[in-house]
């Protein structure tokens, strides 16, 4: 298990096309983590030496750990005037998988759940809609939302009265936007740039490539010791290629998003789901450049999947060296396999 900790510390710092297998160590560092610390307490209570390479280990990735626990005394719930609320949370297409939650059922409780929290800024990733007018069910959160604007781009070409993708509400006046997508990969990101306080800040909603595991798939995870050894085997290596695959195209999609970052002249607030944890290469990469919500004003692990994986932190909002984060908050609002989260945030340059 020592091993296994001091693989997920170094997953942050080797790059995927270097090695993709050591990113799945930084996908389940919160578990390997905490199985660390309970053999550190036993090894201390029988006065092993083995405990020893444990604390090492630990105090290799202690920024690590902060990425990933958090303690904060100052945490602002309520926000000020000149400050401004953003919100992100990926809704699942509205498809709550619960017999009870219909998909209207589920949109509402939602739009219902965001209108309650005031944001000035909501990312939405995964919105979905069907309606022979394909825009109004957007009209009709932007208004609900008492937001000015909304940009939304579909993942892939519209298909029939449906739609599919990314969209941002915003308070502000939007003066461009624009989306990310290269050959061979949808839509993963969109941007506005909007006026706060006569400043351009650009938003940038993200959605980076899902591994797509199936129901299956996350129950051999969980029960493979139902499974025979070489059906263990055969699960074992379908899984490794859905995580390569999906770890290589996260990689490019990164890339393509640093080019952004740095051609970017303006402030900068960007959300979404990276499917990925604070242990991985894309999180070491996009937090060189901005400053993760959550570590600023966190608290615990805050894990923002909500299927059956646990302690998954994949959905952020980070922010520009001249803003600053003032409070952040997870939701336990269980409307998608995402928990929503939000941050206060202000200008202070």
């Amino acid at each position: 298990m020592g091993i296994a900790l001091l693989l997920s510390v170094l997953s942050g710092s080797i790059s995927i096309s270097k090695s993709s297998l050591i990113q799945v160590f930084g996908l389940v560092y919160p578990i390997i983590f905490f199985i660390n610390l309970f053999f550190l307490f036993l090894w201390i209570l029988s006065k092993s030496k083995l405990v020893f390479f444990p604390i090492i280990i630990m105090l290799i990735g202690f920024g690590n750990m902060l990425d990933n626990f958090q303690i904060t005394f100052f945490n602002q719930t309520d926000k000020q005037p000149h400050q401004i609320k953003v919100l992100t949370y990926n809704v699942q297409n509205f498809k709550y998988e619960n017999d009870t939650h219909s998909y209207s059922k589920t949109k509402n409780e939602i739009v219902d759940f965001l209108v309650n929290q005031k944001p000035d800024i909501v990312c939405l990733q995964e919105y979905h809609s069907m309606a022979n007018l394909f825009y109004q069910p957007l009209k009709d959160i932007r208004d609900s939302l008492n937001a000015s604007t909304y940009y939304y781009e579909s993942y892939f070409n519209r298909k029939n009265n449906q739609l599919s993708g990314l969209v941002i509400f915003s308070r502000y006046k939007v003066v461009n936007k624009g989306r990310l997508k290269f050959d061979g990969s949808r839509t993963f990101s969109i941007f506005t740039d909007v006026i706060i306080n006569m400043d351009t800040v650009r938003i940038f909603n993200i959605h980076l490539a899902s591994i797509r595991l199936e129901p299956e798939d996350l129950d051999f995870v969980i029960n493979s010791d139902n499974e025979n050894r070489k059906a263990i085997t055969n699960h074992s290596t379908k899984i490794y290629h859905k995580l390569a695959q999906a770890y290589e195209l996260r990689e490019k999609q990164l890339n393509y998003l640093i080019n952004k970052i740095e051609s970017t002249t303006y402030e900068i607030i960007l959300c979404g789901d990276f499917n990925d944890t604070p242990s991985s290469w894309v999180y070491s990469k996009l937090t060189n450049k901005l400053d993760d919500a959550f570590v600023e004003k966190g608290m615990g692990v805050s894990h923002t999947y909500a299927g059956p994986l646990p302690l998954l932190r994949i959905d952020y909002i980070l922010t520009g060296e001249s803003i600053s984060t003032r409070g952040f908050t997870r939701y336990e609002l269980k409307r998608s396999d995402h928990f929503p989260v939000s941050a206060i945030v202000e200008q202070t340059n």
